[in-house]
């Protein structure tokens, strides 16, 4: 084990309701999902408790909400100009709140259970589920952005030090603002080339084949990071290691293979004592719960032998950049 370093071990999740899917589905082919948010988050936080999890719990700004006058205090003046018209919560979206279930829209019930579990972190997943390299947004829109998230978080009693890009849009372009702003930790994309940042649009189909197959068996990488590694310029960067696939019946003959790729990862952290980042939403496990918290629990088993074993630990994004400076910055 490389320095004496222990493993570490680290859950993300984008936390969004339907912001972040609303230009992609529609309530009748996926509200069901978000729907099932509100029965996920008590079940999935009484799992941490079980198994000693500490997250990151990314969250969009405009969930922070009680309800659509309390989101319209938080809009920003500045409003991404995509080009891509749909993409915006603001031509129409938000204004249709008033139209349909709140549990689509305003979390603030389910973050106050989230911050009641003080070993989580609450960070940010941009205000309005914001896209830093789609064509038509400017950088002084995306600032009007997270000044809107770290303001909305203030009002709950949140400072948000973290955040996660929208679809792992990371524009190079933007981290000052967010140093600027008191956020100093995102989460990066792994390093393989199939798994590189980049606009919706430009995503060809051998890089989506290469990633899909990842998933499932060894494609070069164990995708875990060394705890020096983490410092970025001014910035603290925790790269992603596997997003956790939901459960889906056409895939369900491959699961087997989903969660050994998953273990084998999470021993290699285990045994050189590296960083592996697990990520997911939410609304993935929105249905199917029963099989998706079967996998996730069998995952966290498989941690909790580790820890046991190795000592490989449960850390947030917030703690494992704090190890970080306490062993290279003190």
């Amino acid at each position: 084990m490389s320095d004496n370093q222990k493993g570490l071990f680290v859950i993300s999740l984008d936390f969004e309701l339907f912001w972040g899917i609303r230009d992609k589905y529609d309530f009748d082919t996926y509200g069901q999902n978000v729907i099932g948010v509100w029965e996920v988050i008590p079940q999935m936080l009484e799992l941490f408790d079980k198994y000693g999890i500490h997250a990151t719990f990314a969250t969009v700004g405009c969930m922070f909400s009680e309800n659509y006058e309390d989101l319209k205090n938080y809009i920003p003046e500045q409003k991404p100009a995509y080009t891509d018209k749909n993409l915006s919560p603001y031509n129409g979206y938000i204004d249709d709140s008033v139209h349909h279930d709140p549990k689509y829209y305003f979390g603030k019930k389910l973050l106050q259970l989230v911050k009641e579990k003080r070993q989580h972190e609450i960070g940010s997943h941009t205000f309005s589920h914001y896209y830093g390299l789609e064509p038509g947004q400017t950088k002084d829109q995306f600032e009007a952005d997270i000044d809107a998230a770290v303001n909305i978080a203030k009002s709950n009693g949140i400072e948000l030090e973290t955040l996660v890009f929208p679809r792992h849009q990371i524009n190079p372009e933007y981290l000052k603002i967010l140093r600027s702003k008191g956020i100093g930790i995102y989460r990066e994309t792994e390093k393989s080339w199939f798994h590189s940042a980049q606009r919706g649009a430009e995503e060809s189909i051998l890089k989506r084949g290469f990633r899909f197959l990842d998933y499932f068996v060894w494609m070069g990488s164990h995708h875990c990071q060394n705890l020096g590694e983490l410092k970025k310029g001014e910035l603290y960067a925790v790269r992603a290691g596997r997003w956790l696939r939901p459960y889906k019946k056409s895939e369900s003959s491959f699961d087997f293979l989903k969660i050994r790729r998953i273990k084998k990862q999470l021993d290699y952290a285990a045994k050189n004592g590296k960083i592996f980042h697990l990520w997911f939403h939410p609304h993935d496990i929105g249905i199917n719960r029963e099989i998706n918290f079967r996998m996730l629990e069998e995952i966290l088993n498989h941690y909790k032998k580790l820890n046991r074993k190795y000592g490989i630990q449960s850390m947030n994004m917030k703690e494992v950049v704090e190890l970080y400076k306490q062993k290279y910055e003190s």
